[in-house]
């Protein structure tokens, strides 16, 4: 049973409340994050005092690195959005929680904590995020993606959370769990009435035996795997399922690196109707669940884009196709999305749902009337997301094939030049980050590269470019990039190409640390 505490300390509590004085809406409690000592919680029976996430019992440094629990400070473009802690509360709190938004990165952050009794054993913590509207939006689209369609919104997203190093059962009593989004963009959000949109997210648990990121099945989920086209909770349900849309997103510069070494994982033996049959054992590179190659690659990309990011070297990212590096003064920071064919074998023995879950709130940004409104409106009025596409891009390909003898006959030498057609790009920036305030950012180091993905490489093509892997596909990048086939006939057809786009996020202030985002958007190919 939770204790009754009086708060009599001297010790820093909490800022003044802001109240909603004759209005419907409830303005959020608003604290200072960074300098409690205890959570702002109600001197009544059956409250106990709480540490804020990043300290003391319950924290969520068994789950992150010290880069990522630092990684809250204002200062660094941190900003609280919602808040259920409020010491004026008539009774207990329940699973309160936060909402941090970091307007130089785009990035979401919600922290809450479990006050409700966990009587089911658990092994992983499923959670989801929804956009509930009347229309459509843009907002959840570079969740799980790290080639984004814009031609293509997606409304829901679910992943599965990393456990504990220890192997604990991620969900109990009196403990915090945060939960990351990347935001995109909207510009449509402004003209939103709130009762038109609202983001809703939920937890759950279940149980999960083994996982394969396109490697070897492991025992344990080491990174968050989420999904935009399945949702991941329900698919555990008939046991093995594969989804083949799924994306390994990581938090933290410490992320990738401490997941080499030397482990032991199985190779399943598939039988007749699909289902796993037998395992033979064998060993990896990492404990994520990639294969040896990917993982590879994605060492040697992440370590380029941190000496780009900090060498300011834009566009020196062989091997991702979407991060956000830097931005705290706390240590260097990444976010990184990378693709990858998911596989799981689990059961579905402890599967449910989490205290009060669902939960709904009001999109910030979106017209909201203050006494109509009911509930929590935003601390946080502005529009979310650093920037997006208004379509897709155009990379253009010119081709010019001669005659040529070879092995004593007739081949036809085709070459391809694949750039990007820059004046295609319509970028939609948002207009209350970027901007020349003292509050806002300047957009520098600007650069497009192709991105070929999957090309037929059976005929052993001329490239030129970097090829490379990047999670399931094989890709050739560049300012431009070419193949050149000589073949019988008909060359071999590559029309699967993106954009990649990088750029820095440079606050005004001068003191924010910049942030380097990468994202890599689907294009149409044009002949030319």
């Amino acid at each position: 049973m939770l204790n009754a505490v009086m708060f009599t300390s001297c010790k820093k509590h909490f800022n003044s409340s802001i109240t909603a004085e004759g209005k419907d809406g409830i303005q959020p409690f608003s604290f200072n994050w960074e300098t409690v000592d205890w959570m702002p919680t109600p001197a009544v029976v059956g409250q106990s005092l709480i540490n804020p996430p990043w300290i003391g019992q319950g924290s969520i440094t068994s789950i992150y690195g010290i880069d990522v629990v630092n990684d809250h400070k204002a200062s660094d473009g941190w900003v609280l959005v919602y808040n259920t802690f409020n010491p004026n509360s008539p009774g207990p709190l329940q699973n309160p929680y936060f909402i941090l938004y970091n307007k130089y990165r785009g990035l979401m952050r919600i922290y809450f904590y479990v006050t409700s009794p966990i009587s089911n054993n658990s092994d992983y913590l499923v959670d989801g995020l929804t956009a509930s509207t009347t229309g459509t939006t843009s907002l959840l689209n570079f969740l799980g993606n790290d080639i984004v369609d814009v031609s293509q919104n997606q409304l829901s997203y679910s992943q599965i959370e990393p456990g504990p190093p220890d192997g604990s059962a991620p969900l109990a009593t009196n403990k915090w769990y945060m939960l990351q989004y990347e935001l995109a963009y909207d510009p449509n959000i402004a003209n939103t009435n709130y009762n038109n949109i609202q983001l809703s997210w939920y937890t759950n648990y279940n149980s999960i035996s083994k996982i394969s990121l396109g490697g070897p099945l492991i025992g344990s989920v080491n990174g968050t795997v989420g999904s935009s086209t399945s949702n991941i909770n329900s698919s555990l349900l008939n046991g093995v399922r594969v989804v083949t849309t799924a994306g390994l997103s990581l938090a933290g510069s410490s992320a990738v690196n401490n997941a080499s070494g030397n482990f032991s994982g199985v190779n399943p033996i598939v039988g007749p109707d699909g289902r796993i049959t037998a395992y033979t054992p064998t060993t990896m590179n990492n404990k994520l669940g990639l294969s040896n190659e990917t993982f590879t690659a994605l060492q040697k990309g992440l370590n380029s884009a941190f000496s780009a990011a900090t060498g300011n070297i834009p566009g020196a990212v062989a091997g991702l196709l979407s991060a956000i590096i830097g931005g705290s003064s706390s240590a260097q920071t990444v976010s990184l999305t990378l693709n990858a064919k998911l596989q799981l074998d689990g059961t579905s023995a402890s599967r449910g749902s989490f205290p009060a879950s669902p939960t709904s709130v009001y999109v910030p940004g979106t017209i909201i009337d203050p006494i109509a409104a009911q509930g929590y409106i935003p601390l946080y009025a502005n529009s979310l997301g650093i920037f997006n596409l208004s379509s897709k891009p155009i990379v253009n390909v010119n081709t010019t094939s001669i005659k040529v003898n070879q092995n004593g006959g007739t081949y036809y030498q085709y070459n391809n030049l694949y750039t990007v057609n820059t004046s295609s790009i319509n970028y939609l920036w948002n207009s209350t980050v970027i901007n020349s305030t003292s509050t806002g950012a300047s957009i520098k180091n600007l650069k497009t590269e192709v991105v070929l993905i999957d090309p037929d490489l059976s005929a052993n093509p001329v490239i030129g470019g970097n090829i490379g892997i990047i999670g399931t596909h094989t890709v050739i990048t560049g300012s431009s990039v070419g193949t050149t086939y000589t073949v019988p006939r008909v060359q071999p057809r590559n029309n699967y190409v993106a954009v990649r786009i990088t750029f820095d996020v440079v606050p005004n202030n001068g003191t924010t640390p910049k942030s380097t985002i990468i994202k890599t958007f689907l294009a149409n190919l044009v002949n030319n």
